[in-house]
Formats: structure tokens, sequence, C-alpha cells
């Protein structure tokens, strides 16, 4: 396995895009105290899934996120991806290189990526189990390390052989396995309990279904009934709404036929009301002949009787076209109250319809 180059973007000090390439053999990264030679080595621990912040010299986690300076703002989010060479096929993946990449941003949102695809922390865990580049390993020994390894408790010692030896893996393995177990366990005792609650209600709940049955029975009948009555009662609808629709179309009927005769008599009306503007108009013109007869009275005395005679005769008509245009005002009248008269009929008749028709639709 080797490591080929890590890119690192605002990460602590590393504001610029930043990339270091590495080649076979030991590379060396040299510089004075400050110039940012140890945040290489947390930007390896932190891609490869280290969460403690004192491990990686900070107070919480956003401290890897370049802070900013006098001359430049901070930056919202630190990446840092690390590129390994999978020649010789060390991670069980189909790929001949590897890009562990962890992205993590000022709103506290982190993503984790291996080959650019999103992933869970447990798997980048899982990676690197047995290689000793994981979380616990001994690749990445700081100052003081050594000591610390020598100086601590055997079991602690015993995980750095095992992570050595390449059995953390499957002790890893045996240790998720034996909590599913447990978890099995627990969820078959919960089980135990809830047949137990179950086989207590099986009475009760044979005694309810008896009586769900039957009052499905019931049910199932009283449907029957209740269909069969309302087939009656829409057969009965029909019959009224046909007897009703004759009805109406009597009454209609019966309508149309007044509309008739009201149009016949206001065409009389008309017709007695243009022979009256005639009278009027003849008599017009008999006033004049009158009063061009009286300049001649002496001479044409013979002419004014008989212009006497027709003038009377003139009134007499004229009283009498009056008196036949009162009588049909009167009839008119009359007419007019049946009219209104049938229309009151045929609109209480089509109130009872819609009533029925209401009925029926409910």
């Amino acid at each position: 396995m080797l490591l080929k180059r890590i890119e690192m973007q605002g990460f602590k000090s590393f504001a610029d895009k930043t990339v270091l390439d590495f080649v076979n053999g030991a590379t060396a990264v040299v510089g004075p105290n400050g110039s940012g030679k140890s945040n290489i080595s947390d930007a390896i621990r932190w891609v490869i899934g280290e969460t403690r912040a004192k491990s990686l010299r900070g107070s919480n986690m956003h401290d890897v996120i370049f802070a900013g300076t006098e001359k430049r703002k901070p930056l919202n989010f630190a990446e840092v991806s690390l590129v390994l060479d999978n020649s010789d096929h060390i991670f069980p993946v189909d790929y001949e290189e590897v890009v562990v990449t962890r992205r993590l941003f000022r709103s506290g949102e982190s993503v984790y990526q291996i080959n650019r695809t999103n992933c869970l922390l447990k798997n980048i865990h899982e990676l690197f189990m047995d290689t000793g580049l994981g979380r616990d390993g001994y690749s990445i020994i700081g100052q003081g390390n050594v000591s610390q390894i020598l100086s601590t408790k055997a079991e602690d010692r015993r995980n750095i052989f095992e992570e050595a030896a390449g059995v953390s893996k499957y002790k890893y393995r045996k240790d998720e396995a034996s909590r599913k177990l447990t978890h099995v366990e627990e969820n078959l005792v919960r089980i135990n309990d809830i047949v137990s609650e179950l086989e207590t209600q099986i009475n009760p709940l044979k005694n309810q279904s008896e009586k769900a049955k039957k009052y499905l029975d019931f049910y199932g009948e009283y449907k029957t009934l209740d269909i069969n009555m309302s087939l009656v009662t829409i057969q009965k609808n029909d019959t009224n709404l046909e007897k009703n629709e004759e009805l109406r179309r009597s009454v209609q009927d019966e309508l149309n036929s007044l509309r008739e005769q009201e149009s016949e008599t206001e065409g009389k009306i008309n017709n007695l009301y243009n022979q009256s503007l005639q009278c009027d108009e003849e008599q017009t013109n008999k006033n004049s002949l009158l009063v061009e007869n009286e300049a001649k009275v002496l001479q044409n005395e013979n002419e004014i009787k008989i212009l006497e005679n027709n003038i009377r005769n003139n009134y007499s008509n004229i009283t009498r076209i009056e008196t036949e245009i009162e009588n049909i005002r009167t009839k008119n009248l009359e007419r007019e109250e049946k009219i209104k008269e049938h229309e009151e009929v045929i609109k209480n008749n089509n109130e009872i319809a819609q009533q029925f028709l209401k009925g029926f639709d409910t």
C-alpha cells in the first residue's frame, strides 16, 4: 500500500487547495516551527476518521477549518482527500486507486466519501481495519507516542498488537455479531411476552369474532332488505314522476293556448287602436271642413245640415267605438286575471314536481 498524494483545502493553515505528491521511498517534510508540518499529519488523521478534537490539537472540530487572517477572510469548509495505491488490493474494493475524502462545513454538516461516493464514518473505519491506518493504528506515531505505548496498560498495548497482526477486523466483526445476537435474544424475549399476552386474549377475541360474524350476517340481511325497499321506492317514484310529467305537459299546453289567445287579443286591440286613430283623423278633417263651411253658412245651409248629420253619425260611431274599446279592455283584464291564475297553478305544480324530484334523488 502506497500513499500517493494528499489534497487539502481549507484545512487549518492550508486555505488554498494544496496537493502533496508522495513517491516511492521515504518522504520528509521539513520546515521551521509554526510552518504547518504537523497540520499535514493532522489532515491524515482527520481524513481517516479521527473524531477527537484534542488529537488534532484543537478545542472543537470546527478548529480544523481555516480561521482567516488579517488579510484574508475565513473559509466555510475544510476538505481533505487521501489518495492511496490499491494495486496490491489491500483494500476490499475493485479499484486500483482508493480516494478517501472528508468534508466539514461551519454549519456542522459533515460528508464522508470513498472514491467520490458518499458513505458513513463506519465504512471508513472498516476500510482501514488491519491496514495500520485505522483510527487507533500504529502508522502515525507522534511525539511522545512511543513512551506512551511502552508505559500504557497491557490491554491497550494488546490493541496495538492486534491491529499490527491484522486481527482487529475479525475482533470487531465478532463484537458486532455478539451485539446482534444480544439484540436478537432481547427480541425473542419480547416476542415470547407478546405471545403469552396474545394467548390470554384468544377466548375474548374468539367471542368477538363470533359476534362480528353474526353482525355481518344481520348486516347482509339488512342490506338486502334495504335494497329491496329502495327498489320499491324507486318504482313508486317513477310512477309518480310519469303522472306529474303528464300533468306538467297538460298545464304547459294550456299555458301555450292561453298565450296564443293573448296574442290574438293583443292583435285585435292593435287593430281597434288603429281604427280609433283613423277615426280621430277623420274627425279632424271634418272639423276643418266645418270651420270652412261656417264661413259659407248662408250660402250652403243644405250642405251644413248634411254635414251636421254626418257629424252626429260620426259622434255616434265614436261613442260606439269607445264603448267597444272599453268592453275589450274589460275582457282583456279578465283574461289577464285568468292568465295569472293559470300561471299560479303552473308555478304550484312545478314546485310540487321539484319537491317530488328532490325526494326521489335522496
